[in-house]
């Protein structure tokens, strides 16, 4: 009988060992909650910024108007193009009343390419008004007004809340611990009796070393891996909220 309890005994305290095991494994990662960041660029022009309409905070509509470029230049261009309309339709009169088809030919192809310039000229003048293509809120301005804008230069930047994601610093030993397209499960201080889920999008393929601001339970952890975790469909979930991952 004695035997039998200290079998029973022994096996007991293997199963605590066990659990003991496997929590001192867990670590908790955190996270700052970030909306999805869309930078605005001047398309097809270069000019000088006239106004600004927003400011670094706003929140926006789409199709809201956030800044206008200066068109003084293509407003000139405009205007040489629809003379030269002018000019190539009254060719094509000419030629029309002198019978001759290669000529009428001709100075129909002037007009279309006259009017197809100034059309291309005035579509790049609407785009001069530059508008938000998403609602969101405006998290950075690069640009002043009076200041130069080159195309395909960032003007500003606008956070897309309804595409939130959260990036925790993985230690090297638990990578085995997430995949992609895995759901995990997280928790924030804000919503202390709730548990919210969200799914693996990408894992770094190439350690770093600790950033600063990571916060771990185990801060042995030299060189860690970056994991982004999507959780657009938890709408109390903000940007800028503090949120964990135990793995």
């Amino acid at each position: 009988m004695k035997r039998l309890v200290n079998i029973f005994l022994f096996i007991f305290m293997l199963a605590l060992t066990g659990c003991s095991s496997s929590d001192n494994d867990a670590n908790t990662y955190s996270g700052t909650v970030e909306g999805n960041k869309q930078f605005i660029q001047a398309e097809t022009t270069t000019a000088l910024v006239d106004s600004i309409h927003i400011d670094e905070g706003d929140h926006i509509s789409k199709n809201d108007s956030l800044l206008t470029l200066d068109t003084e230049k293509l407003d000139l261009k405009i205007a040489e193009a629809k003379y030269a309309i002018e000019i190539a339709e009254a060719q094509k009169t000419e030629a029309e009343a002198s019978g001759r088809e290669e000529l009428i030919q001709q100075a129909d192809g002037a007009v279309k390419q006259a009017k197809v310039k100034e059309e291309l000229l005035s579509l790049e003048k609407e785009r001069s008004n530059i508008k938000s293509p998403i609602k969101g809120r405006i998290q950075d301005v690069y640009i002043s007004e009076g200041e130069l804008a080159n195309a395909g230069e960032n003007l500003l930047s606008i956070i897309d809340p309804s595409i939130k994601e959260v990036i925790v610093y993985i230690a090297e030993k638990d990578l085995n611990k997430v995949e992609h397209n895995q759901t995990v499960e997280l928790t924030t201080n804000a919503y202390s009796d709730k548990t919210f889920t969200g799914k693996v999008k990408n894992i770094a393929t190439e350690a770093q070393f600790t950033p600063k601001n990571i916060q771990t339970e185990e801060e042995t952890a030299k060189r860690v891996f970056a994991v982004t975790i999507d959780i657009s469909a938890e709408n109390e979930l903000k940007p800028g909220m503090t949120v964990y991952v135990e793995l």
